[in-house]
């Protein structure tokens, strides 16, 4: 029997080969194919098929009885899995195609789900069971599918947060030989001026800071299916800090309150101005998600609640309540936010001084919900 192994591999990652290799381990498996989609119906693909193509070929270097299907190459347009699977069986025989476990959970939404189930076995890696994943395989196995769910749990990788931390210059669950392959073709580098620039302007620690802020944002994006766009994550992030250890007399400050001028929130202020002047950000949420990024305000979106938090809760933080912190927001955006505000308000009381107003207001808010 041949495994037919879908995706947009875009990239190829280190749970991919797992996967691969252990179904290779099967009983009565002989080969794994490959197939990579051109036109997948709810992606969209930044790089061709045949850059993708070459990435797996370098990723399964050395392993036998895997095989880079280019059958999706000569089709038109998005092409469902009830369309592919008995093209596959004609080319291949005796088949059986591998799904992940929150595609099981979702196959209702497919097209012709049925037609699916009647085609081949279903092969499912689940990365835990919960209700619904129950509900699902007993719902779809009464319907006569044949599903074998496999003992083997992938990691929780997302070539999502792989493509845009690859943006952040990082390369984790990446193949050595594919990091030099999408650096020699200078793939997922959307935002490579933006961050060279950014790179150039401010000290090493404080970009290095921003990084962190942006990966962790995205991350937990990812963790909370908070549905927010990455992009968007990306720069908020990245640009939060872009007007820290900067002379504002060569800046434009306009709107910057002048309550806040000479204080450690002026640069969220300035930071929005700069991002919008100098990097050529018009996107009016990623400006507010700069604007407020240190104080809060009332009525935070999802977006600037997220970089609120991930400026105080990267990895590089190191205070007494940092884990605590995370652990809540890695449950809930909004528990997070309000115990970080909170800890924050705390914080400066502590200190001494005075406190922003939006920060006051923000408090408020937090303590009458």
């Amino acid at each position: 029997m041949k495994i037919i192994f879908g995706g947009a591999f875009n990239p190829v990652h280190n749970e991919h080969v797992n996967i691969v290799k252990y179904l290779l381990t099967l009983e009565g498996v002989d080969t794994v194919i490959l197939l990579p989609s051109v036109n997948p119906p709810h992606k969209e693909c930044s790089t061709s098929f045949e850059q993708r193509i070459d990435m797996l070929k370098i990723a399964i270097s050395g392993l036998e009885r895997v095989e880079i299907s280019d059958f999706e190459k000569f089709g038109q347009g998005k092409r469902y899995t009830c369309e592919v699977l008995p093209q596959l069986k004609e080319i291949y025989g005796d088949i059986a195609f591998v799904i992940g476990g929150d595609s099981l959970e979702d196959l209702h939404k497919w097209k012709n789900p049925r037609e699916v189930i009647s085609i081949c076995p279903l092969y499912v890696f689940a990365r835990g069971v919960s209700d619904k994943f129950k509900e699902s395989l007993g719902y779809w196995t009464r319907q006569g599918a044949d599903i074998r769910v496999c003992e083997y749990m992938p990691a929780d990788i997302s070539s999502t947060l792989i493509r845009y931390n690859v943006e952040l210059g990082s390369y984790d669950n990446l193949n050595p030989n594919v990091v030099e392959y999408i650096e020699a073709n200078n793939l997922y580098c959307k935002y490579s001026d933006i961050i060279k620039k950014l790179k150039n302007n401010i000290p090493s620690n404080t970009f290095e800071h921003c990084s962190r802020t942006a990966s962790y944002a995205l991350g937990l994006n990812y963790s909370l299916k908070l549905g927010l766009d990455y992009d968007k994550i990306l720069l908020a992030g990245i640009l939060h800090d872009c007007a820290k250890a900067l002379c504002r007399e060569e800046h434009d400050t306009s709107n910057v309150p002048s309550d806040s001028v000479g204080t450690p929130v002026e640069h969220q202020f300035m930071g929005a101005n700069i991002a919008y002047k100098e990097y050529g950000v018009e996107d009016s949420e990623v400006l507010d998600a700069i604007r407020y990024h240190t104080t809060g305000k009332r009525n935070m979106s999802d977006l600037q609640k997220l970089i609120f938090c991930a400026d105080m809760l990267e990895p590089g933080r190191n205070y007494e309540e940092v884990e605590e912190l995370r652990s809540i927001i890695n449950k809930s955006l909004d528990e997070g936010y309000k115990t970080c505000a909170l800890a924050q308000y705390k914080f400066l009381k502590e200190k001494g001084g005075n406190i922003y107003p939006l920060t006051l207001e923000a408090v408020d808010e937090l303590r009458n919900n």
